[in-house]
């Protein structure tokens, strides 16, 4: 690529990002400072645990026990916070919150990257990032201070290395790295870094990458043991988890599919769950009706609805995709699975789901005239940013209402 398109990329990737952190911080504003006090907070933001996790954030002797879920999310953030605070004094909270926009960042920057490298033209690329910033998933997960923004990124970065391989071949160091990514922040993740590897690779080695990449993080997560006495280790497995799988208060498979498909774009009603104060209420969407956002959610939701329709097709089309689209349909044909019979609220994982989804819209532009496909990503944008900022707002005076 000629080095004044690249330039021209870079510019237009930055000014998303800035008006993506623009966003972010003037929906964090509103956050009340109780929802980051573990008496007050705990799973009232969507059953999140934001008190628990920005004092992992910030504070190396707190609770460090989700790492056996989270394998090694406590070595690579709390440094990284550690420094931003040295570079830039400030709060805990302050210090967390840089953290969280510089992940938001980076994700717009590599969501980016990934329509380019997918074909598309840089209008639609722009058109398609503005449809994922604007997102519920990026506006309700990218401005708290918790795991699932970094999560999210990794698996934008196996996507992104599954898509320059079809272009150009690419090294086991560079699949190694991937599998590693995923791996880090969630476990579950990982099955984007296997079908990668699986993907790219005949079996054999398949299997030694993923092996070394298992084997890095598991020796990454002993470090990690003698640095946060409280860490676990992920590879001896959790036992508390099986208190999350097939709950009935999580509703029926209409309501997790909906939670999965639907509402990482636009939010439906917010509901509140009230509780003895001080804790702040709890709020959730998983019982809501998918159309209950009002008329901007709504027909957000037909043009997104829309537009992955028309992507399914452009995937099944394009024949010189079909490895992308293997590793794409292989982690979120896995994704939905697990979140069939796992989770109290499905929306909690709204992140992991929104690169996913999005590369698969992103092939619209495959199966649809591409000017009509940005059109369409710019229409739903606009309407998923002002109703999503709209509902922000709604839960959180739903939030506090027992106050």
């Amino acid at each position: 690529m000629p080095k004044r398109a690249l330039a021209w990329d870079a510019l237009v990737a930055a000014g998303l990002a800035l008006a993506a952190l623009l966003l972010l911080t003037t929906l964090a504003r509103q956050l009340p400072p109780a929802l980051f006090v573990r008496e007050s907070g705990l799973d009232a933001w969507f059953q999140s645990d934001i008190p628990r996790v920005l004092a992992n954030m910030v504070d190396a002797q707190s609770n460090h026990y989700r790492t056996k879920v989270h394998p090694i999310v406590s070595i690579i953030i709390h440094p990284v916070v550690t420094g931003l605070r040295a570079l830039w004094p400030g709060s805990d909270l302050q210090v967390a919150m840089r953290f969280a926009y510089l992940v938001a960042a980076l994700w717009v920057l590599s969501f980016y990257a990934l329509c380019r490298v997918l074909g598309s033209g840089r209008v639609a690329a722009a058109c398609f990032s503005l449809l994922a910033i604007g997102s519920a998933a990026f506006q309700f997960w990218f401005s708290v201070p918790e795991t699932y923004g970094l999560g999210s990124l990794t698996l934008l970065w196996v996507l992104l290395v599954a898509a320059v391989a079809v272009h150009r071949p690419v090294g086991d160091r560079l699949l190694l790295a991937a599998s590693i990514a995923s791996l880090a922040i969630t476990v579950t993740n990982w099955v984007a870094g296997l079908a990668l590897a699986v993907v790219q690779r005949p079996w054999r080695r398949a299997l030694a990458i993923s092996a070394a990449a298992f084997a890095i993080v598991a020796a990454v997560s002993v470090a990690q043991r003698f640095l946060y006495r409280f860490a676990k280790f992920f590879f001896l497995g959790s036992s508390e988890e099986a208190d999350y799988v097939n709950l009935e208060r999580s509703g029926t498979v209409l309501n997790k599919l909906a939670a999965m498909f639907w509402h990482p774009l636009s939010l439906p009603e917010v509901l509140s769950v009230p509780s003895v104060p001080p804790a702040l209420d709890w709020i959730t969407v998983q019982l809501s009706a998918p159309a209950s956002g009002g008329w901007a959610g709504v027909s957000a939701l037909v043009l997104w609805s829309l537009l992955l329709a028309a992507g399914v097709v452009g995937l099944l089309r394009a024949s010189r995709w079909r490895r992308f689209a293997a590793v794409l349909g292989i982690t979120l044909g896995a994704q939905v699975l697990l979140h069939l019979i796992y989770g109290d609220e499905t929306f909690l994982y709204a992140a992991h789901f929104l690169p996913l989804l999005m590369a698969v819209a992103v092939f619209a532009t495959h199966a649809l005239p591409p000017a009509l496909a940005a059109a369409m990503a710019l229409a739903a944008a606009g309407l998923a940013a002002f109703h999503n900022a709209a509902t922000y707002e709604a839960a959180i005076r739903l939030l506090q209402q027992a106050r």
